[in-house]
């Protein structure tokens, strides 16, 4: 596949609509702000791949397009906003950071080609990627290359080369957090609804699992929503008929509005209404009357309208300032996955390596994702050997037609999906 980081590439998706705005910028021209020379002079290291005397380079690995590209719209974008900042500030350790961007539209097999494409013709020396598919993983970790992404697949806390800008993948865990958020609306019998990737069947599961613990009835479980067209008004029929006043929709943005949609039609009361990754405004104007009241959910990070958040003020700036929409449900979390990774390189020290990389970046109990995250991150062992799994999240819910954000985030316990036994809280 080719890259986009040539000039004149632009494509650019919004949210759930699939609509086209022009950007056209580069990995160094997202701000408008000359890069300087490099301020440090690069010392003479051995051979590594991806990296030279001025330069590293870097791989984006995403959908750009096929049937989940609303759920990653803006990745590319907020990763090449933070490397063009880091790129402003003279690259890391006097090396300018250069980005190819590889679209494996959800598809696996296209995955392996891209990333094979990658590491061994475009000798790239790590990935920043989000996916609803892992096949490329086995591959990189058999080179111990860099990754670091959307926390939503197994290698997120298998693989120790393997970094989740949110924490841990660990499906052993569920996190109560956002039972207790929609307990808080009202809700006590929910209906739990998640499309066949990894991330989203070990969601749904999780929640299913620990709605006992938190005095909650199960609804309905419906666990094989596909990712792309599926039939919205059945679904909405089964928790209509389930008697659920709660429903999590674990689905891809489109997915989420086309069922919401079909509740509304079919007039099923919702106290609490979750889509997963429901954080563009422009989402709520494809079905603002079925959307009223809903509780949005980012990928992870700090809504970028919370006051009083500093990186979250910088990142919503260097996005509007190059022309972008900040509100994209993955622009964030493309931003936080590019700060974790030039974290890893400023870690390697003037002489990166991959393992040098990996190895140090594994110590580190405080990851901020530049300030997007509500709480800090651990990558040292702890829940799981890989670090542990996010607890808290931040919600927004719709009321007369606009996000309102919650006034803070919200934090549950972590439990062991399999006892019912709280490991952190």
């Amino acid at each position: 596949m080719t890259h986009s980081s040539r000039k004149g590439r632009k494509a650019f998706l919004v949210g759930g609509l699939a609509a086209t705005l022009a950007v056209g910028f580069s990995a160094t021209t997202v701000s408008a702000a000359p890069t300087p020379a490099p301020t440090t002079k690069p010392v003479a290291c051995a051979p590594t791949p991806g990296v030279t005397d001025a330069a590293i380079n870097i791989g984006i690995v995403t959908p750009q397009t096929g049937p989940a590209v609303s759920s990653f719209t803006g990745f590319v974008e907020g990763a090449k906003l933070r490397i063009a900042q880091q790129n402003a500030k003279g690259g890391v350790n006097g090396r300018k950071l250069n980005v190819a961007v590889y679209d494996d539209k959800a598809d696996g097999s296209t995955q392996s080609s891209v990333a094979n494409k990658a590491i061994q013709q475009d000798n790239q020396f790590g990935i920043v990627e989000a996916s609803t598919v892992d096949t490329m993983m086995p591959m990189l970790k058999s080179q111990n290359v860099p990754v670091v992404g959307l926390t939503n697949l197994p290698a997120h806390g298998q693989d120790r080369n393997v970094f989740g800008a949110t924490g841990a993948f660990a499906p052993a865990y569920s996190n109560t957090g956002l039972i207790a958020r929609m307990k808080a609306a009202g809700a006590t019998k929910f209906a739990v609804v998640n499309h066949n990737s990894p991330a989203a069947q070990a969601a749904g599961a999780g929640m299913v699992s620990t709605l006992p613990l938190e005095g909650v009835t199960l609804g309905v479980r419906i666990a094989d929503a596909p990712i792309g067209t599926f039939d919205a008004t059945s679904v909405a029929l089964r928790i209509k008929n389930s008697g659920a006043d709660g429903a999590n929709l674990i689905l891809t943005s489109d997915g989420g509005v086309a069922v919401a949609n079909a509740l509304k039609q079919q007039g099923v009361p919702m106290k609490a209404l979750v889509l997963a990754g429901f954080s563009d405004p422009r989402v709520i104007a494809q079905a603002p009357a079925a959307l009223e009241g809903a509780i949005g959910s980012t990928f992870g990070t700090v809504p970028t309208s919370v006051p009083g958040r500093p990186g979250v003020r910088t990142f919503a700036n260097g996005m509007r300032a190059a022309g972008l929409n900040p509100d994209t449900v993955s622009g964030p979390i493309g931003f936080v996955s590019a700060d974790t990774f030039i974290k890893g390189l400023t870690l390697a020290g003037k002489c990166p390596t991959r393992a040098g990389f990996i190895d140090n970046l594994r110590k580190q109990t405080k990851i901020t994702g530049a300030g997007l995250l509500p709480e800090p991150i651990s990558y040292a062992p702890g829940v799981t050997p890989n670090g542990d799994p996010a607890r808290c999240g931040w919600y927004l819910v719709v009321k007369d037609g606009k996000f309102v954000p919650d006034a803070k985030g919200t934090c549950g316990k972590l439990v062991e999906t399999a006892t019912g036994r709280v490991v952190a809280q």
